[in-house]
C-alpha cells in the first residue's frame, strides 16, 4: 500500500504535466492571432484616447457627449449585456453543429439547407409580427425558440433535428431584426441624438467579435470536457440568462402608440412591400445587406477547404484560425468608429469601399494557391465584415422606417437565403476558386448597387420617421 499513493501522485502530476503541455499549432497560426490581437488592443486604445481628447470638439450629434451621456451609457450597457450573452451563446452552437451532426452521421447539407430555406420562409411572417405584437416579446419568442433548438440537438433522431433546423430558421429572423428594431426604436423614444446610434452599432461589432472568439475557445473547453453536445448545453445556459435580462425591458412597437399598433395595414408585409416599391432607397439598402451577407455566408463553407488546399497536406488549427479571423470582425467594429472611418466618410461611402476592398480580398484566391497571400485575403475580407455590420445597421437606422423595419428586413432575408443556398450548392459542384469568381460579381453588383445609393441619400429623407 506504500507504493500506491507515490503512483497515484505521479499519475496525477503527468495528468497535469500533459494538461499545461500547449497545443502543437503551426507557428505561422500562432504569429498571426497573436499580431491581429496586438493590432486590435492598440486600436482600440488609440480609439478610446481619441475619443476622450476630442469630446470638447465634437457636436453631441456625432459622438456622445454631455448631460446625457450617463443615461445614454446605461441605456447601452442595458443593450449590449443582452447583445453580448446572446451572440456568445449564437457562437457556441456554431462551432461544433457540423461535427455534432457528423457525429450522429446524418444528411449534414440537408440539415443546414433545411435552417436557410425557412428563414427565407418564414422572415417576412416573423417580421411582420416584430412589428405588431412588439419587438421585446420578439425577443423572448427568439430565446425560448433557441433552448427548445438546443434540446433538440441533443437527440439523435433526423426528424427531430430537421424540426430544430426549421425553428432555427425561425429564430435566426428573429436574431436579425427584433433586437436591432428595439433598441434603434428605444434610443429614438428616449430621445437621444441620431449620431449616437453610431457609437452603439460599432461597439456591437466589435463585442461580436470578442464573443466569437471566447465562444470558439469555450466551445473548445466544454467539448473536450462533455463531447460535442457540451456548447449547446452552455448555449442553452446563456440563452436563459439573457432572457432574465429581456423580461426587463420596456416594450416598443412598430409604431408610437397602441392606436397605431391596432392599425394593422401600417405595419403588415403589404406596408413594407409598398414602402420598398415607394422608396428606391429602401430596396436599394435590402438588395446590398442581402448580397454582402449572402457573400460572407458562402465564404464560410469555402475557407477550410481552400486553407487545406494551400496547406498541401499540413494540419490547420480551425480554432485558432477562427479566433483569428473573428479578432478582425472586431478590429473592423474599432474602425468604423467616428474616430476613424465615421469621421472621414458616411456610412452609406463607407460602405462602397467596404464592398470594393472585399471584392479584391477575394479575387486572392482565385488566382494563388499560396498560403500567405490566401490568409492576408481572408483576414482583410473579415475585417470589412466587422465594418459593414454596424455600417448598414447605421444605414437601415437612417432608411427603413421604424414601424415597418422588422417586416422589411425580414422580407430581403428571402434573396439573402437563396444566395446563402445557391453558394453553398455551388461548392459541391465547382472547385473553390471558380466559386470565389463568382461570388465576386456579387460583392461588385452590391457596390454599384451602393453608388446608387449613395446619389439617392442625397435627396432628404425622413430617417426612421413612422410611416402614416
Amino acid at each position: 500500500s506504500l507504493g500506491v499513493a507515490p503512483l497515484g501522485r505521479r499519475r496525477a502530476a503527468a495528468e497535469t504535466a500533459k494538461m499545461l503541455t500547449l497545443p502543437d499549432w503551426p507557428e505561422w497560426a500562432i504569429r498571426t492571432f497573436l499580431v491581429l490581437a496586438g493590432v486590435t488592443s492598440v486600436v482600440a486604445v488609440l480609439q478610446k484616447r481619441m475619443d476622450g481628447s476630442s469630446d470638447s470638439k465634437q457636436d453631441d450629434e456625432e459622438k456622445p457627449s454631455g448631460k446625457r451621456l450617463v443615461e445614454f451609457r446605461a441605456f447601452q450597457r442595458q443593450y449590449l449585456v443582452v447583445y453580448t450573452i446572446i451572440m456568445g451563446a449564437d457562437w457556441l452552437q456554431g462551432t461544433n453543429m457540423y461535427t455534432l451532426y457528423q457525429s450522429y452521421n446524418v444528411d449534414i447539407s440537408t440539415l443546414f439547407v433545411t435552417g436557410f430555406t425557412s428563414s427565407a420562409i418564414f422572415g417576412t411572417i416573423v417580421g411582420m409580427y416584430v412589428d405588431i405584437w412588439g419587438r421585446k416579446l420578439g425577443c423572448i419568442v427568439y430565446l425560448v425558440i433557441e433552448v427548445v433548438v438546443n434540446v433538440f440537438e441533443h437527440f439523435n433522431n433526423f426528424p427531430l433535428l430537421l424540426a430544430g433546423r426549421v425553428l432555427g430558421g425561425i429564430s435566426t429572423s428573429l436574431l436579425f431584426s427584433a433586437f436591432e428594431t428595439w433598441m434603434v426604436a428605444e434610443h429614438r423614444k428616449r430621445g437621444f441624438p441620431e449620431g449616437w446610434l453610431s457609437d452603439t452599432f460599432g461597439t456591437a461589432s466589435f463585442i461580436n467579435g470578442i464573443s466569437a472568439i471566447i465562444a470558439g475557445i469555450c466551445a473548445q473547453l466544454v467539448a473536450d470536457s462533455l463531447g460535442e453536445i457540451g456548447p449547446f448545453q452552455a448555449a442553452i445556459a446563456l440563452t436563459v440568462l439573457a432572457l432574465f435580462f429581456v423580461v426587463f425591458w420596456e416594450e416598443n412597437y412598430g409604431s408610437s402608440d397602441e392606436k397605431d399598433k391596432k392599425d394593422e395595414g401600417s405595419t403588415n408585409a403589404g406596408a413594407a412591400m409598398r414602402a420598398i416599391a415607394a422608396d428606391k432607397r429602401i430596396l436599394l439598402t435590402g438588395l446590398v445587406n442581402s448580397l454582402f451577407e449572402g457573400t460572407m455566408y458562402s465564404f464560410v463553407f469555402m475557407w477550410v477547404p481552400t486553407m487545406l488546399g494551400a496547406l498541401k497536406g499540413r494540419p490547420l488549427p480551425t480554432g485558432l484560425v477562427f479566433s483569428s479571423f473573428m479578432t478582425c470582425m472586431s478590429l473592423g467594429g474599432l474602425l468604423f468608429s467616428p474616430s476613424f472611418l465615421l469621421g472621414i466618410a458616411s456610412a452609406e461611402q463607407l460602405a462602397v469601399g467596404v464592398f470594393l476592398v472585399a471584392a479584391a480580398a477575394l479575387t486572392v484566391p482565385v488566382f494563388s494557391s499560396s498560403l500567405i497571400p490566401i490568409l492576408l485575403s481572408f483576414i482583410v475580407f473579415e475585417t470589412c465584415v466587422g465594418i459593414f455590420f454596424p455600417c448598414l445597421g447605421l444605414l437601415r437606422s437612417k432608411v427603413i422606417p421604424d414601424s415597418i423595419q422588422g417586416s422589411v428586413m425580414n422580407i430581403f432575408r428571402v434573396p439573402l437565403n437563396i444566395l446563402v443556398v445557391v453558394g453553398t450548392k455551388l461548392t459541391d459542384i465547382y472547385p473553390t476558386h471558380t466559386v470565389f469568381s463568382i461570388i465576386i460579381t456579387w460583392l461588385l453588383l452590391g457596390a454599384a448597387l451602393q453608388v446608387a445609393l449613395v446619389f439617392s441619400m442625397k435627396t432628404p429623407v425622413a430617417a426612421g420617421k413612422k410611416s402614416k
